[in-house]
């Protein structure tokens, strides 16, 4: 299965409807392994971030690069990513460690996500989410090399349609973040829109991040249904 999707994103706090990023997501799965690969850009051709995940049998690699930061980082679990915990070995170079690679080993609780890999994991877990259970998963956060416990649950019933809910237990990052909102078509696993963090960054000049809370509308309705099975024994991260 080969699949792509073009994104425009457009910044929550700003009134005007200006696109700030567009995203191609390429995507190409087979029997328990599948890869994937998101660029961003803003104006002009050069690229904003690039976002690579690839999951083949139990081995799990996801990298980031932002070249305007000068940042590289990526992660890998060797084996077992179905399995929780899971050891996690991440990789980050930046001008915050002076370009040198820092190594930092995590154990990750809960099977891993990350912002390029959401639609995936979500139409993997499909059955559950339907069935109004409520599923932890860790979401890496590489800028720091860390991993956050959210929790993914289906939400048929929303004033502003049905869509799945990531949210932050540390009650810190849900009151700075809130929660990412996939939105569904109705009850299949056809993704609309996401709305919340979005993953390119940039530095202020006092040195402090800028983070993006915006929304990301596909271009057309993103249709994983063909990812989804009666009930998966593998976990997608």
């Amino acid at each position: 299965m080969s699949l792509e999707i073009h994104a425009l994103a457009f910044d929550r706090a700003l009134r005007n409807r200006r696109p700030v990023f567009a995203m191609h997501q390429t995507v190409s799965a087979a029997v328990n392994s599948w890869h994937t690969e998101r660029i961003w850009t803003a104006a002009g051709p050069d690229m904003v971030a690039l976002e690579r995940a690839q999951q083949h049998g139990g081995s799990l690699h996801v990298s980031t690069e932002l070249p305007t930061l000068g940042e590289c980082a990526a992660a890998d679990i060797a084996k077992g990513v179905s399995k929780s915990p899971a050891p996690v070995v991440t990789r980050l170079s930046s001008d915050r460690t002076g370009g040198q690679v820092r190594v930092r080993e995590l154990t990750i609780p809960h099977p891993m996500v990350t912002l390029a890999t959401l639609p995936l994991w979500v139409a993997t877990h499909w059955p559950y989410l339907l069935r109004g259970e409520v599923m932890a998963a860790s979401y890496l956060v590489l800028k720091v090399q860390r991993a956050a416990t959210v929790d993914v649950q289906w939400i048929p019933r929303h004033p502003q349609g049905a869509h799945v809910a990531v949210t932050p237990r540390n009650w810190l990052l849900r009151a700075i973040f809130g929660s990412t909102r996939l939105f569904t078509q109705g009850d299949q696993a056809i993704f609309l829109r996401q709305e919340g963090l979005l993953d390119p960054r940039d530095l202020r000049p006092n040195g402090r991040w800028k983070e993006y809370l915006g929304v990301l509308e596909f271009e057309t309705p993103w249709n994983l249904s063909s990812l989804c099975t009666k009930e998966t024994e593998h976990e997608l991260a």
